[in-house]
């Protein structure tokens, strides 16, 4: 567990777990072949990340969504570090996080899934 415990609090947290998972894993791969995502693909990927089912994605989660795009668009076998991912996310929130509550609601993420 050491060497995925990358804060070394001795948990690992969503964010160290998702980059345990293989691409077999991720979620986001149902969705690459399609054109569009239609209103029931939306409410299908937000559910799924919406793990504590609030109606919002907390940061946790979204970093979560965000390690999913960004490794089905990785080239190479590698792990997004984690600085990547936390500047990918602030960049992410000031451009989706319309109402400034620091989560992402399912219309914000709209935005997002429609920007990429």
């Amino acid at each position: 567990m050491g060497e995925f415990d990358i804060n070394k609090d001795g948990r690992l947290e969503l964010e160290e777990l998702s980059h345990i998972m293989s691409v077999e894993d991720n979620f986001m791969k149902t969705f690459c072949n399609r054109n569009y995502l239609t209103r029931k693909d939306f409410d299908q990927i937000f559910s799924h990340y919406d793990t504590d089912n609030t109606g919002y994605l907390d940061k946790e989660e979204v970093m979560a969504l965000l390690n999913d795009i960004l490794k089905f668009h990785e080239t190479k076998d590698t792990h997004i570090p984690i600085p990547v991912l936390k500047e990918v996310y602030k960049e992410v929130m000031k451009a989706c996080d319309t109402d400034n509550s620091n989560t992402i609601q399912k219309c914000e993420l709209a935005l997002l899934l429609t920007s990429m």
